[in-house]
């Protein structure tokens, strides 16, 4: 069974979103009334989360069937993700730490307009703000220097987002999320 689940996401992550999305709502139709309902009430929107890391050389590879796909983008909506108020945030766990990461994020560093590459140049400049290694690299080879790596204060943004440690890439999920929603989530937690 690990095999052909194997395959299968091999084979899935060559679909198209429109597919994906085709494929599970005929499934929720049948099965999950509660995905179906947020996959129809949000068509376009379910596209673009869908489409997060598809399409290019390394297409993601986490959906085997179905039954999977609600737990994999559920965080993406509104209606689901209130009702998800459990966050665990890895390697910084100080409360106030947290709160003042997240509130420098979005006052100093958050730009929903940035690029990619600028958005995490801004990502690293916070992280060497309070203290973290720019690079996961300079803080492996003197870990005495730094309290953590550019990782770490990345995955508490991810959390605070998405309330989940690993996710597809940040930067798509946030220019997906939108300002308001990215604010909405992280001023929660504050």
């Amino acid at each position: 069974m690990i095999k052909l689940l194997d395959v299968s996401k091999n084979v899935i992550s060559k679909f198209t979103a429109e597919k994906i999305y085709n494929e599970t709502l005929e499934w929720a139709k049948n099965y999950d009334e509660e995905l179906k309902r947020l996959l129809e009430n949000h068509q376009e929107y379910s596209l673009k989360v869908l489409n997060i890391e598809r399409g290019n050389a390394k297409p993601r590879k986490d959906i085997s069937k179905w039954s999977e796909v609600k737990g994999i983008i559920s965080y993406m909506y509104d209606e689901v993700f209130e009702n998800n108020n459990m966050y665990e945030f890895q390697k910084i766990t100080g409360k106030d730490e947290i709160k003042e990461i997240l509130s420098n994020y979005l006052e100093k560093y958050f730009d929903i307009s940035d690029d990619k590459q600028t958005w995490f140049d801004k990502i690293k400049d916070l992280a060497e703000e309070k203290g973290y290694a720019r690079e996961v690299k300079e803080y492996k080879q003197n870990p005495e220097k730094y309290k953590g790596h550019v990782g770490d204060i990345s995955t508490v943004i991810r959390v605070a987002l998405t309330g989940k440690c690993n996710t597809p890439d940040l930067y798509e999920i946030i220019q997906i999320l939108g300002k308001e929603r990215v604010e909405e989530r992280i001023n929660r937690i504050n």
